[in-house]
């Protein structure tokens, strides 16, 4: 719910409305591809790269940047009397280690994994007190050589887990972070939170002067959102997504306020853990996704229920029908298989901020259809008690989503399956057939289509829907025209400068 702490406005604060996750869980940059941790990491630090308004790349710390594909070495040149939060300064040393953290911890990352000298590097326990071969330092310059050729390697250094902090905050033994308090790189300071909000106050340094001054996150639950309408004024923007809402609901909404949606560019997925109940047996998740995403179709009509993990503008897409006819399916084990749902309990949980959504909704009928039990969920907090309950084998269900970049859809494709980038992925990133898949993704289609009906048959990692994420206000004015070359903006950009 909005907290008393948003009401009065000052003059100079923006309210930015977060209906799509509950409140951040770290500060971590390497934790910074979560839902809920990636705003808050965007405001804060800054990353080698990011992208403008203007759908160009450009940098808070770098005088020039750029990429020999002659030579595949990527070179940037810091700006020299950078400054963080707290006053020290920012160094050629911090840049290169936002890199080296990165590339010790998922070396298989895309641009990472062709770093010279990467996989052996990443193998010493004292990685982290030097560099692999392939970045150097010379006074201000960052120099990366890599192995391969890449395409479009620099904008990745745009994502928020290349956030620049002091190397002098993570300890080499251990790769966590030390500091008490991070200094902030970025364009704004963290300077109060309640349980549902958290203030920023925009650092006075001279790349942030067109910012807004302050911007309040507020989390609000969208199930909750219809009912808080009277409480959004002219210098609030609420960003969603559209798979969280009915269609009647989206509706009501959309009489209310004026929404822009970004490019259908993201998708929706239903993990099942093969560790809990009876989805050890291929046949029963894939007759729990195929019922779910049945279910699905009944209560949201109007929706197009997906099976492809690449949406429309992507090679490799197949319609759920399509999919259906490529993969061989098991339709008379449904009878097995509700035999199982019905002898055993099937733990399920859901983050605070999704009850009674569109998921919520679906998983328990899907349940209810397959004659399984509980069909209540126990709810917490947060996406990381979420993902700690789902990582440890305690529930069966976990709701995600992500997106592709259509600039680079084989480098999207293998960060998502990067092993140790997200936990809750675990089970299909350390599959062996899976990174084979990955190793021979080349520019057909049919490559493609190999990873998705994979996915697919294995029914481990369910694509149910492609959406649209949304920004909407009662002032159509605030929000400008958004930046439709990632999949989500700053939050800063989505209010017009004042």
């Amino acid at each position: 719910m909005f907290s008393s702490a948003a009401e009065p406005t000052t003059p100079t604060l923006y309210r930015y409305v977060i209906t799509e996750t509950g409140k951040f869980g770290s500060l971590d940059p390497l934790d910074a591809d979560a839902t809920g941790n990636l705003p808050v990491a965007r405001m804060l630090y800054a990353t080698p790269l990011e992208t403008s308004e203007q759908n160009n790349i450009t940098s808070r710390v770098l005088e020039s940047f750029r990429y020999d594909s002659s030579q595949q070495t990527i070179e940037w040149v810091v700006k020299p009397g950078l400054k963080y939060e707290d006053g020290t300064s920012l160094t050629p040393d911090d840049v290169a280690f936002a890199v080296a953290r990165m590339a010790y911890t998922r070396p298989k990352f895309p641009v990472l994994s062709a770093i010279e000298g990467i996989e052996q590097w990443s193998k010493t326990a004292s990685g982290l007190r030097t560099y692999p071969t392939g970045i150097k330092i010379d006074g201000q310059k960052v120099s990366i050589q890599l192995t391969a050729p890449v395409e479009h390697p620099l904008f990745r250094f745009c994502l928020e887990v290349f956030a620049i902090i002091p190397r002098r905050c993570v300890d080499p033994a251990t790769n966590k972070v030390s500091c008490k308090t991070i200094p902030e790189s970025g364009p704004y300071r963290l300077v109060n939170q309640t349980p549902d909000t958290v203030l920023f106050k925009r650092r006075e340094i001279e790349s942030t002067r067109s910012l807004p001054k302050e911007i309040q996150f507020e989390y609000v639950a969208a199930s909750e959102l219809s009912g808080t309408l009277d409480k959004l004024d002219q210098r609030t923007v609420v960003a969603g997504s559209e798979a969280n809402y009915s269609s009647a609901t989206r509706r009501k909404l959309e009489e209310a306020l004026q929404f822009q949606y970004l490019p259908a560019s993201r998708f929706e997925v239903l993990i099942i853990n093969k560790n809990v109940g009876p989805f050890s047996d291929p046949k029963c998740r894939q007759t729990f996704a195929r019922t779910f995403r049945s279910v699905l179709k009944t209560l949201a009509s109007d929706r197009v229920v997906e099976g492809s993990v690449f949406t429309k503008i992507l090679p490799g897409y197949e319609s759920l029908e399509e999919m259906d006819k490529a993969v061989k399916v098991y339709p008379n084990d449904l009878a097995d298989c509700k035999t199982k749902f019905s002898k055993n309990v099937i733990p399920w949980a859901l983050e605070e901020a999704d009850r009674g959504s569109l998921f919520d909704q679906t998983i328990r009928a899907t349940l209810e259809k397959l004659g399984a039990k509980p069909l209540i969920p126990n709810f917490v907090p947060t996406r990381k008690d979420l993902v700690k309950k789902f990582t440890g084998d305690e529930i069966a269900f976990y709701n995600s989503g992500s997106g592709f970049w259509a600039l680079d859809p084989m480098g999207d494709v293998k960060m998502l399956f990067t092993p140790n980038l997200h936990k809750q992925f675990s089970q299909v990133t350390t599959d062996p057939k899976i990174q084979s898949l990955l190793d021979k993704l080349d520019a057909s289609a049919s490559s493609y289509k190999r990873v998705n009906e994979y996915l697919f048959q294995e029914s481990l990692f369910n694509v149910y829907g492609h959406q649209r994420r949304f920004f909407a206000t009662k002032n159509r004015s605030l929000i400008p025209e958004l930046n439709f070359a990632i999949t989500s903006p700053a939050p800063w950009q989505v209010f017009r400068a004042h």
